[in-house]
């Protein structure tokens, strides 16, 4: 795996992918989770001699840039142990790795830390103001929200 400048790797393990892409790719492989994607890369075997030789070739089989990974969360199938399962714009591919909840707080800390995107301004925020009038009640005399119909105090109508 390459990192880019100024990238991190913030987190990496062993993982398994559940049919992923147009090919419903599955095998195992290393899931990367660095501060500006999240990765997975699987090697593939040339054969015997060749994986004797040179070894085995590495291939990158998903990589995705942290904005575009909508939601990371666990997914508890009937059988087996918990998944991570990441929703992205393209796709849903599940992961078999130890300690999923890890992950999924993992990806959510590097999502919030993630700086602002190139020309994106203060996001302009709106007050809306809203006046309470206070009534005096004719029984007890105590103050009561206007929009109430009884007073808070007697219970008598406003």
């Amino acid at each position: 795996m390459l990192l880019h400048p100024g990238e991190s790797k913030l987190r990496s393990a062993y993982a398994v992918i559940e049919g992923y892409g147009p090919s419903a790719y599955q095998g195992p492989g290393v899931l990367y989770l660095t501060t500006h994607r999240i990765l997975f890369e699987s090697n593939v075997s040339g054969g015997f001699v060749r994986g004797l030789v040179r070894g085995k070739d590495t291939v990158t089989v998903l990589e995705v840039p942290l904005p575009h990974v909508r939601n990371a969360s666990v997914r508890r199938g009937r059988l087996g142990r918990p998944r991570l399962q990441l929703e992205l714009t393209a796709g849903r591919p599940a992961f078999d790795v130890l300690d999923p909840e890890a992950w999924t707080s993992a990806i959510a800390v590097a999502k919030r830390s993630m700086p602002a995107p190139p020309g994106s301004g203060p996001i302009a925020t709106h007050t809306i103001e809203r006046q309470v009038v206070k009534i005096r009640c004719r029984y007890c005399g105590g103050l009561g929200n206007e929009v109430d119909g009884r007073c808070p105090t007697c219970g008598a109508a406003l």
